[in-house]
């Protein structure tokens, strides 16, 4: 791996790296791909108030995140396409997280065994499941059962893809997640002979492509990777009833839907567009992230995800009021540029460009920051 100063550094290295179907799936989002660029630039267009002749000699970055102190405030987002990224790309993420004192989230769509992830991550920054519901819900009820019984702290619900999104470019470049061998997928392989060898090869060599390691069978037939349209608020109860670790929902941005979430007694919400994979014509997750604070911010933990690349939007959104953040590409960056060491290096920067930023503003602690450290005629909501 190359020196990488910054997120978009690991980026470039990752792109030059991985095949154009499989960099596609990561990187682009849907339809006409408007919402990524919006998450992206809906953040850079927030600006801070600076406070200056503080003494910020000594900056604290540490957060409490259910009942414990985390380092930072950053969380590992489930993707589960990282074993394509590099060879064994969830298992490498899930060692820099680990390493680094991040609860990693591990996707239901992975091809890393929920066993391997709770074996790397027994040091004590503990894992998160993230969940799909099928139409079989006592399939569903197998996997939370089994995260359980593992020790995961979390449980995650992704609300916010009842059926597959509109996504072109994956039927143009023959990607699917898993992948299955087609001529256009393959074109698109031999333009990277480096991944062939790297990746493609030593899955070959030790047993063969990645396929999905914690469905039932009855599910991997299917392949489905989505919820179930069906879901609903019954869902939401079983699951409270039924796991005994924090429930989250993520994907969330609508204020009255954050509200029913607290009234059922979930523990969280992940306020989230998905990195604007799945629908174009949603709003960036941190224009709606002020209201949805206001609305629950004191009942339940608000978690930030989509567009993060810098250690300013993190403190952008903690100022805003969320709790902590999820970082998902950037980590899959740093797997695609390097493996374990690339996505370490990926958390690296985040973290020393949170404590510049700390510097910047004036904070000596997280738990420091609100709305009075931002330009309020730039935030939305405010």
């Amino acid at each position: 791996m190359k020196p990488a100063y910054n997120i978009w550094d690991l980026r470039d290295q990752a792109k030059r790296k991985i095949p154009k179907a499989i960099w596609e799936f990561i990187e682009r989002g849907s339809e006409d791909d408007i919402l990524i660029r919006h998450n992206n630039e809906a953040l850079r267009a927030i600006k801070f108030d600076l406070r200056t002749l503080r003494d910020v000699t000594k900056r604290d970055m540490s957060i409490e995140l259910f009942g414990k102190t985390r380092p930072s405030p950053l969380i590992i987002a489930p993707t589960g396409i990282a074993d394509l990224a590099c060879y064994h790309g969830e298992s490498a993420i899930a060692g820099a997280a680990a390493a680094a004192g991040l609860p990693f989230s591990l996707a239901t769509s992975s091809t890393t065994s929920v066993d391997t992830i709770a074996q790397i991550t027994s040091g004590g920054t503990g894992f998160w499941q993230q969940m799909y519901l099928w139409e079989r819900r006592d399939l569903s009820w197998q996997v939370v059962d089994r995260a359980a019984e593992l020790g995961a702290e979390a449980l995650i619900v992704t609300v916010d893809v009842p059926i597959w999104p509109n996504r072109e470019f994956n039927k143009r470049n023959g990607m699917a997640n898993p992948i299955k061998a087609n001529p256009l997928l393959a074109w698109s392989i031999m333009q990277k002979p480096g991944w062939m060898t790297t990746v493609l090869g030593r899955y070959v060599l030790n047993g063969g492509l990645p396929t999905f390691a914690n469905y039932p069978a009855e599910v991997a037939k299917t392949g489905r990777v989505t919820n179930s349209p069906s879901v609903t608020w019954d869902d939401v109860r079983e699951l409270k009833r039924r796991f005994p670790g924090k429930l989250l929902l993520k994907g969330m941005l609508n204020r009255e839907d954050v509200i029913a979430a607290a009234d059922h007694g979930v523990d969280g919400v992940v306020v989230s567009n998905h990195g604007g994979r799945t629908f174009d014509a949603a709003p960036a997750s941190i224009e709606v992230l002020a209201e949805i604070v206001d609305a629950v911010g004191d009942r339940m933990t608000v978690i930030f995800d989509s567009g993060i690349r810098r250690g300013s939007d993190v403190l952008k959104a903690m100022a805003i009021g969320a709790h902590a953040v999820m970082i998902g590409r950037a980590t899959l960056y740093g797997a695609g540029a390097g493996g374990q060491p690339g996505a370490a290096r990926a958390i690296d920067i985040l973290k020393e460009e949170i404590s510049t930023a700390m510097a910047m503003v004036g904070a000596t602690s997280l738990r420091e920051l609100d709305r009075g450290f931002l330009r309020r005629e730039t935030v939305p909501g405010l």
